[in-house]
């Protein structure tokens, strides 16, 4: 079976060499399209490269599967805004990293984001502050998908918050809280607060330059 050979972002530790093959892509395509409820009315600005899984299983790709326009763009502070403001997309992605760079601009200071219905974020584990920086400027719905690399969304998802409300069947956790998918072990760590709510704790260093997905 032929495959595509992608890379993560490299947002939490050095990017990984990842291959999917296409039926997969096309699988987790269309996950995130059903997650999202992507429509072809929607706007999708995209600052994914095309070597990255997230590019094709989040923004670029699902867009072009269902006819929305797209906007696709090397990540910039400066021309996001831009691009934001002119084009006023419904559906963007956008990873912690991003928002350390966006929150030095003054620009974003203002920025209203109330256009957007839906926004995914991931690939580390996630804040309060981080998804309240978007709710406040006008992001209808943050969802914080957990699995974008080795076995992209809907793994496990939160809305509005670091802790994960929808957990997929395939999910168990062992005794010390490393989450095990299909049998397969991920390296991440996951805990309950005091409300029993679910939350990703930390990432395993010895899982550096390592995905389990090249196991399936």
């Amino acid at each position: 079976m032929n495959n595509l050979t992608l890379f993560t972002s490299g947002s939490t530790k050095e990017p990984k060499e990842i291959k999917h093959s296409w039926l997969h892509i096309e699988e987790y395509a269309l996950k995130s399209i059903n997650e999202s409820k992507l429509s072809p009315s929607d706007i999708v600005l995209d600052v994914f490269p095309s070597n990255v899984i997230a590019h094709w299983t989040i923004t670029a790709y699902p867009a072009r599967k269902v006819g929305a326009e797209l906007i696709s763009t090397n990540f910039d502070p400066f021309t996001y805004i831009k691009l934001f403001q002119k084009y006023q997309p419904t559906f963007i992605s956008l990873i912690p990293r991003h928002y350390e760079i966006l929150k030095r601009t003054k620009g974003f200071k203002n920025l209203d984001m109330s256009c957007v219905r839906y926004m995914v974020t991931g690939s580390s584990p996630i804040t309060q502050e981080f998804i309240d920086a978007f709710t406040q400027r006008g992001v209808q719905t943050v969802a914080n998908w957990y699995g974008m690399t080795e076995c992209p969304p809907p793994i496990m998802v939160g809305y509005n918050t670091p802790y994960f409300t929808k957990v997929d069947d395939n999910v168990i956790f062992t005794r010390s809280g490393e989450c095990v998918i299909n049998g397969f072990y991920t390296g991440d760590i996951f805990d309950k607060d005091n409300n029993d709510r679910l939350f990703f704790k930390q990432r395993l260093n010895n899982a550096d330059r390592k995905t389990w997905k090249n196991n399936f």
